[in-house]
């Protein structure tokens, strides 16, 4: 498959109407998020976002959290996280089409941030890190891939040299990269 340029790529993300972008990004590989969030939202270059740790968080723990962020496809804010934080942050987030609106996804992000061991005990689960994705996705049961993507018709993780597109089929995963040109 023949590498695409960065804006095919955006532009494949917005190719159905019927869905919207998201951008999970972490606090924690960004910094200075919060701030660049407010100053976006107040710009309107971005549709909305809030933070997925849910209650009152002390100033370093929102400095730290992931955020869920509604993208538009026109926007200095989408253009600077798809080509700028993509090529100097690295593995900042990642990115979700889904048809459902914000709340429901927020929601369902939230939901997806624990983790049950084979002891029965919890742990906390930073599952929008491509790091974290790319280890546990591979060794994901069919009903673990569908409770994911029960919202999300896609899921992307954006790197300098690849884009990784990520979905469920009926139980199955199917994982497509595709080459950035340089």
């Amino acid at each position: 498959m023949p590498a695409l340029s960065p804006a095919q790529l955006k532009a494949a993300l917005w190719a159905d109407a019927s869905a919207s972008v998201y951008a999970v990004m972490l606090g924690r590989c960004i910094g200075g998020l919060p701030e660049r969030l407010a100053g976006a939202e107040r710009a309107a270059e971005l549709a909305s976002y809030d933070c997925l740790w849910p209650g009152a968080l002390k100033p370093q723990q929102r400095q730290q959290a992931p955020y869920l962020v509604e993208l538009k496809p026109q926007s200095p804010f989408t253009d600077w996280l798809l080509f700028e934080a993509t090529a100097g942050f690295g593995d900042w987030g990642v990115l979700l089409r889904s048809t459902r609106p914000f709340l429901a996804l927020r929601a369902h992000c939230r939901n997806c941030g624990e983790a049950q061991l084979p002891d029965g005990s919890s742990i906390a689960l930073e599952w929008m890190d491509p790091a974290v994705l790319r280890a546990i996705l591979p060794l994901a049961q069919g009903d673990q891939l569908e409770d994911l993507f029960a919202p999300v018709a896609t899921l992307v993780i954006c790197g300098p040299q690849s884009w990784t597109f990520c979905a469920q089929q009926f139980g199955r995963l199917q994982m497509q990269e595709q080459a950035v040109q340089a």
